[in-house]
Parts: structure tokens; C-alpha cells; sequence
């Protein structure tokens, strides 16, 4: 005999207890009355592969709140991917939320880098919404942040040289996940060099070379747990000014720094694996085309015969 399964129930979750600063616009006593009436649908997102629930699941007012963890959405355009990190205070919205049909192509895909609850905020949080709008507000918020977020991503991906997309891409994390240590800012994201280059746009050798530059020029450290370690001061500004001076030169004895050149041999490799990369492209897109033609000749029965 068959036992019927038992559907078990949605396991609800205060949401400005786990995130009070979705509620700074409420003064003490309404936050706290706030705090008591707002409830969220608790999702435990355990690490690998994930996907967002779908609207017909019924949590489709507001999306999801992420409370902790780390999600990155990694986004595939005619083979071209592009990724984005996700963590605390971020808005993810449900699988088929966008109703429309795309002119070009796309596909998502997510993972969860660590354990990541995440709070969906369906009908109890939109009733909560009547007494208190300011906390849509706060939500508006959140995603324009995050908007903000991926403008200097892309960004970031346009800058000429690898190690400045690389470098400039760590301090940028560290401003919301970094903390002081004693030799520098420690970003405590396990992020593989295939991650890094999905994240600034480039190719993973590349990615490889670069790292190993900063490293000998002692800008950043990947610590045994997997986490970074930037030194020095943020990139304020990658601009080369002309009166600089050459790299060619040893400042002090008007010699070539063989401590300079390696690293200018290494911006070189960087760019010849990228030149290299798009070449391979070129030529591919080339074969293509050339056995889409011959095939289209022989369907035609177009034969070339010799004058």
C-alpha cells in the first residue's frame, strides 16, 4: 500500500529581524511594530547548482531577499558569458518572472558559491507594504544598488589591459565584502581565476597571466583559505599619464629594470592571448561560412567545372 506523501509546510521567517536596514526609514517604534508583521518565505539554497523558483509556485510579488550566502548568475549570449555576484540585500526574482519574449537569445544559469537562505516575500510582506511603504522604498533601493553594481562591471570589463580589469574588480568586491587586516584588505571570496574572468569579461589564461603580475608587482596574494589579499590603495585612477616615466627605464640609473620589463612582457603576453583568441574566432566564423556556402551549392546542384 502506497503511503501518500505529506507536503510539508513553508517555513516562515521574520524579515527585519534577519535584516533590520530595510527598515532605516521607520523611526524605533514602527520599525519594531514592523518587525513583527513582516514575514518572508524561507528558502535554503544548500552550494552547487540552483535554480529561482517559478511564479506559478506563488512567490512572485516582490522576488526574493538574499539574508546571507553568496549566489553568482552567470548570463550565456550566443556563447558569450557574463557573471555577476549576488549576496546580503540583494533582490532575486522568481524563474519566469519576465513574461516577454527576447529577440536574442539568453540562458541563466546560478549557483550557490556557499549555503544561502533567502527570504521570499510574497502576500504577508505586500500586506506589510500597506502600513509601512517606505519599506518599497528600501527595496527600490536595494536594486537600484545593484543595478549600479553591474554599470561598473561592464565597466570594468572595458578597460584595455587584463590585470586592470582584474585588480580594479577586487577592490570593487572588497568595497561590500572586504575587511582590514594587518597586511592589506581581505576579500574572503573563494573566486577561481574562470570566475574572475567570467566577472571582467576576459579569457581564463589571460585572467591566470594577470594575477601573476600583480602578484610579483605585490599588489595582491591568494591566501591558503582561498581568499584575496589586496595591498596599497585602490586604483583611483587607471589613466597613464604621458610625462610618466617609461617603464623601459630605471629611474635611478636611466637602465632598463629587468623587474620592469618581466612585467612588461607579461602585459604583452596578455594581449597577444587575447588578440590570439579573437583571431581563432575569426577563423572559425570563416570555416563556417565557407561549409554553409559549399553546402548551399550542392543543394542548389551548382556544379564548378573546369574552363
Amino acid at each position: 500500500m502506497d503511503v501518500p506523501s505529506v507536503q510539508q509546510r513553508p517555513r516562515l521567517i521574520r524579515v527585519l529581524h534577519e535584516d533590520p536596514d530595510l527598515a532605516h526609514r521607520l523611526d524605533d517604534h514602527e520599525a519594531q511594530v514592523a518587525a513583527r508583521q513582516t514575514v518572508g518565505i524561507l528558502e535554503i539554497v544548500k552550494p552547487g547548482s540552483w535554480r529561482p523558483a517559478p511564479v506559478a509556485h506563488g512567490k512572485c510579488l516582490f522576488g526574493g531577499l538574499v539574508l546571507d550566502g553568496l549566489l553568482v548568475r552567470e548570463l550565456t549570449v550566443a556563447g558569450s558569458v557574463s557573471a555577476e555576484l549576488l549576496g546580503a540585500g540583494d533582490l532575486v526574482l522568481p524563474e519566469d518572472a519576465d513574461g516577454t519574449v527576447p529577440f536574442v537569445g539568453t540562458r541563466a544559469e546560478w549557483t550557490a558559491l556557499e549555503s544561502t537562505r533567502i527570504a521570499w516575500l510574497d502576500a504577508p510582506f505586500a500586506a506589510a507594504l500597506r502600513r509601512w511603504p517606505e519599506l518599497g522604498v528600501a527595496l527600490l533601493e536595494r536594486s537600484e544598488r545593484r543595478f549600479s553594481r553591474l554599470a561598473v562591471l561592464q565597466a570594468i570589463g572595458q578597460l584595455t589591459r587584463v590585470d586592470d580589469r582584474v585588480l580594479t574588480l577586487l577592490w570593487h568586491l572588497a568595497e561590500r565584502w572586504g575587511r582590514v587586516g594587518t597586511d592589506g584588505i581581505v576579500v574572503p571570496l573563494k573566486l577561481t581565476h574562470r570566475a574572475i574572468a567570467r566577472l571582467v569579461g576576459a579569457r581564463r589564461p589571460s585572467v591566470t597571466t594577470a594575477i601573476g603580475l600583480l602578484e610579483r608587482k605585490a599588489l595582491l596574494e591568494r591566501r591558503a583559505d582561498g581568499a584575496w589579499l589586496l595591498r596599497g590603495t585602490p586604483p583611483q585612477s587607471l589613466h597613464r599619464s604621458p610625462a610618466a616615466a617609461s617603464p623601459w627605464r630605471d629611474v635611478r640609473t636611466g637602465a632598463p629594470g629587468l623587474a620592469q620589463v618581466r612585467d612588461e612582457v607579461s602585459r604583452v603576453a596578455i594581449d597577444h592571448e587575447e588578440e590570439a583568441a579573437r583571431v581563432t574566432r575569426a577563423l572559425q566564423r570563416s570555416a563556417e561560412l565557407q561549409n554553409a556556402t559549399q553546402a548551399l551549392i550542392e543543394r542548389l546542384g551548382v556544379s564548378r567545372r573546369p574552363r
